[in-house]
């Protein structure tokens, strides 16, 4: 078999019965048990879609037996339309090694493009050292990597991530409950490490930041400050130590602040720990209404750090 013989197709729900009974990621053989969480929601992109977003399939099939071969899911978000995932790519094992892969990604890429996506985001494992090359080779970039050795990569033009996410100053910012077409956005705000410590407290570091479909939403508080509909930051608060302890990330003050406002004022005593290092957030988190009240040193990763306790 070679890769033209193959034929490509952008599918979009409904999508057709063969197909279905084909995609491989519902199918527990295939997901394996690490993954096993995932399948009710894969189910569902499959029989009755994700809310916030536009998604398809782009996929292989061969054109001889007419079998499917292979297949890679893509989410555009509705509120920022520039910005897309790519994931669960999948070719059929007969398959590997005769580019079709790579026909299928390059389908993708032409189909997002023809959409005006700009971003695109995908997850894998640093391990998978073929994958990883494959999508480095088409203009992925490593982007943060967690420490079990999940990672995000990012296929994007320079500076727009900071373009993107960095509010007009001079256009209002609101703040609100987390919506679905929030999340692809909101994964890609999370996709960047800017501080050297990251102490959101619910644990959202690495690619355990990927907010989108399967996040307990329903285990804190959120607040999303936006701008023109795309999220420019995240407010999150959890019940810990007598109170509400509450963290913001987001690469603007001004934004981040709004979203902590907004949060502090709807939960009981809001309090942070921050890291000392990390002044933007420390001037946000002063700038909803919280003050210093002490400090202390925390070894975190085999580093000692100071910590700065914020009150209300």
């Amino acid at each position: 078999m070679r890769a033209d013989d193959v034929s490509l197709h952008v599918l979009q729900r409904p999508f057709p019965e063969d197909f279905v009974a084909f995609y491989p990621y519902v199918r527990p053989e295939v997901l394996g048990p690490e993954r096993s969480g995932w399948r009710g929601w894969l189910c569902r992109v499959i029989e009755e879609g994700v809310p916030g977003v536009t998604d398809r399939m782009i996929a292989a099939r061969d054109t001889t037996t007419g079998e499917w071969v292979g297949v890679v899911w893509t989410s555009v978000s509705l509120a920022c339309p520039e910005l897309a995932h790519f994931g669960w790519f999948y070719v059929a094992e007969r398959c590997q090694g005769l580019g079709v892969g790579g026909r299928v990604i390059a389908t993708c890429l032409d189909t997002l493009g023809a959409d005006g996506v700009r971003m695109i985001m995908l997850p894998t494992q640093i391990d998978n050292e073929r994958a990883v090359g494959m999508y480095y080779r088409r203009g992925w970039e490593l982007s943060i990597i967690d420490p079990r050795g999940g990672v995000w990569m990012v296929r994007e033009p320079a500076g727009f991530y900071e373009q993107t996410f960095t509010p007009d100053p001079l256009r209002p910012i609101r703040a609100g409950e987390p919506q679905p077409s929030d999340y692809v956005p909101l994964d890609y705000l999370l996709s960047r490490p800017t501080a050297p410590i990251r102490l959101l407290p619910l644990g959202l570091v690495g690619n355990r930041r990927f907010m989108s479909f399967v996040h307990d939403w329903e285990g804190a508080r959120h607040m999303v400050a936006r701008q023109g509909g795309c999220p420019v930051a995240l407010a999150v608060a959890v019940e810990e130590g007598g109170g509400s302890k509450l963290d913001v990330f987001g690469l603007d003050r001004r934004a981040m602040a709004v979203a902590a406002t907004e949060l502090a004022d709807s939960v009981g005593r809001p309090w942070a720990e921050v890291a000392a290092t990390d002044g933007l957030r420390r001037m946000a988190l002063e700038d909803a209404g919280l003050h210093f009240e002490d400090s202390r040193s925390e070894t975190v990763a085999g580093a000692e750090i100071a910590l700065c306790r914020y009150v209300r």
